[in-house]
């Protein structure tokens, strides 16, 4: 039981860590729109019709990368059989997601792609350390 509250931890430093350097990479490349107050989010609900595809791509990837690096973490350091350390990570980074989903407004089609995504993701990478995926499963 040790072992794996260690590993929801760690698991959630590393995975939120992930996901704050992807995002930061993605507005370094595709910055905000000039004018806009990133610590609003009415200013930011107002640019959401001007930023390029890119930049949701970016912050999918970056949820997506951290709920699969969090979740590997936290399987790996637990080492047992159980997949709730994993789960556990992969829950708090949706939850996150969503919090960002309802505080400011996301195109529908961004919305849907990220929950089923993150879903997906957790699912696949709370397995247990040394689980084989075998034909017909």
């Amino acid at each position: 039981m040790g072992r794996s509250l260690l590993g929801v931890v760690v698991g959630v430093v590393v995975g939120f860590l992930i996901v704050g350097l992807v995002e930061t990479l993605g507005i370094r490349l595709y910055p905000l729109p000039a004018g806009v107050d990133p610590t609003n989010p009415e200013s930011i609900a107002v640019a959401m019709g001007d930023l390029p595809l890119a930049s949701f791509l970016f912050v999918l990837a970056a949820w997506f990368l951290g709920a699969w690096t969090g979740a590997t973490t936290a399987m790996r350091i637990a080492r047992g059989t159980a997949r709730w350390p994993g789960l556990a990570v992969g829950g708090l980074v949706l939850a996150a997601s969503l919090f960002n989903l309802l505080t400011i407004p996301h195109p529908l089609w961004f919305a849907v792609v990220a929950v089923i995504g993150l879903v997906a993701v957790t699912l696949i990478a709370s397995r247990p350390v040394g689980a084989v995926i075998r034909a017909g499963e």
